[in-house]
């Protein structure tokens, strides 16, 4: 008696967490789209575009959108196996929910990995996409978006123009790295400026910016799939529960 209520107890609560686990996959899938629209993110992955190895931002967004959709699929199966008792229903419930808890669970860890070299990599990706300025339309404009947004010039500042393609003493930054005059700003950007007072110019470089906004979005990354992986360890306990009860139908 014990046991059957115990039993009745955990469906109930599997529907329960179902119905809490279709709205985690709309949290899934949102972070997933966020990603991809959010101006800050998208802006980041135009500017490491340059480098092929490094579609860690775009990957994951993608990883994401596609477990949140499965999530409603693999919710609904567990609230149909809960509601009418179906073995099956329950048992390829459990088998998916630990595929996508494996999945999210790795993917956290892969995002906790990748936000530690940061640091290291991202400088170095970025005077690539400098450097690629004036030949690719696709990184100028991220850059321009880049610095009139966060307010700043460059990787580590507004120098890091003077070797590339096409800038020289008399336009030695993009007009993006500008304020206020463009025709003052230039002067400020000049080799040798006397004064080094920069009144029209970004003069500070982007790179600590936007290593800040990378790891925030990574750390969203992590907090969503590992946060959300360890919910469905109840999720999948409940529905084993469920399983082995001599009440669960075979069959349809």
């Amino acid at each position: 008696m014990g046991d059957g209520c115990c039993t009745g107890f955990a469906r109930c609560i599997l529907v329960v967490f179902n119905i809490i686990f279709v709205l985690s996959g709309g949290g899934i899938l949102g972070a997933g789209i966020w990603l991809k629209v959010d101006p800050d993110s998208v802006n980041i992955q135009k500017l490491i575009s340059v480098d092929s190895h490094d579609q860690a931002i775009s990957s994951t967004a993608y990883v994401l959108i596609g477990f949140g959709s499965v999530v409603f699929l693999v919710g609904f199966l567990g609230c149909l196996g809960g509601c009418k008792q179906w073995k099956w229903a329950l048992a390829l419930y459990i088998f998916f929910l630990v595929i996508i808890f494996i999945g999210e669970f790795s993917g956290g860890i892969m995002a906790a990995v990748y936000k530690s070299k940061v640091t290291d990599e991202l400088s170095k990706t970025l005077k690539k996409s400098v450097a690629e300025y004036k030949n690719s339309s696709l990184i100028r404009q991220a850059w321009d978006d880049v610095q009139k947004t966060i307010h700043c010039c460059g990787v580590d500042s507004y120098k890091d123009y003077v070797n590339v393609t096409h800038f020289n003493a008399t336009v030695p930054v993009p007009d993006s790295c500008c304020h206020d005059n463009i025709i003052n700003c230039r002067k400020e950007a000049m080799p040798g400026n006397p004064t080094q007072s920069f009144k029209n110019l970004y003069s500070e470089g982007c790179l600590n910016t936007l290593q800040d906004q990378l790891k925030s979005n990574l750390s969203i990354i992590i907090g969503v799939a590992i946060g959300i992986a360890m919910i469905q360890l109840l999720g999948i306990i409940l529905a084993w529960k469920s399983c082995r009860s001599n009440d669960v139908d075979d069959v349809v």
